[in-house]
């Protein structure tokens, strides 16, 4: 939630998130025959449940399409947010995750990133409702929360930043997973004197250090070294 007397960049307003957001509540199937979706925490994004046992047919369920913007009630307050991908368009939860239609004038991206922030969620420990151990966050509290709202071209160069940064981190944790792996086979053959060990010079004509911008630079001079 944004500070008292805090100076506003220029073309930034005070907005609500109800300004933007309209809850979707296009009724569904039940929890028998619904195809349903969890939400990671820490905006980690969405999947399909996979249930070993079905659900009640008691239970109301509500269609959620792609591009919509959802969280969790329950796990409001451990940034449990999303945007629905297009393939898991149509698929149901129930009213605890409740789902909105965002306005063309904000970027879903943007929006996503913005709620993400720890210091957001947690802003809302002292409004959720409920037990400690079950406190909810309902969407009228939520869409009447202020916040500082840039314009959308603003919106949109901000999400794309972002989006870089998080795609740069996912391919540094890939690599790092890859070299961890190379680590425990290399380490795993060496310590029960399974390879013959070389200078690496005698293998490379060339070494480079640094990280590769892209898939493309990293491969395009294989000759060259490593």
């Amino acid at each position: 939630m944004p500070k008292k007397k805090e100076i506003l960049p220029t073309g930034w307003e005070m907005k609500k998130f109800g300004d933007f957001l309209t809850e979707s509540r296009v009724t569904g199937s039940n929890g028998l025959v619904a195809r349903k979706i969890t939400i990671k925490l820490y905006g980690r994004g969405i999947q399909e449940k996979l249930e070993k046992r079905s659900g009640s047919e008691n239970t109301q369920y509500f269609k959620r399409f792609k591009s919509q913007f959802i969280y969790s009630k329950l796990d409001f307050l451990n940034g449990a947010f999303a945007i629905i991908p297009e393939h898991l368009d149509e698929f149901e939860s129930t009213a605890d995750l409740p789902a909105f239609d965002v306005s063309e004038k904000m970027n879903r991206y943007w929006l996503l990133f913005y709620v993400a922030r720890e210091s957001f969620y947690k802003s809302y420990s002292g409004e959720a409702s409920g037990s400690r151990k079950a406190r909810r966050v309902h969407p009228e509290e939520f869409l009447n929360s202020k916040f500082f709202c840039p314009p959308l071209p603003e919106q949109v160069r901000i999400a794309s930043v972002l989006s870089s940064v998080d795609d740069l981190l996912s391919a540094s944790r890939l690599m790092l997973e890859r070299w961890k792996k190379i680590r425990n086979r290399t380490a795993e053959k060496l310590l029960l004197g399974n390879w013959e060990i070389k200078p690496l010079l005698k293998v490379c004509s060339s070494i480079r250090v640094g990280i590769a911008s892209s898939a493309t630079h990293a491969y395009a001079e294989k000759s060259e070294g490593v």
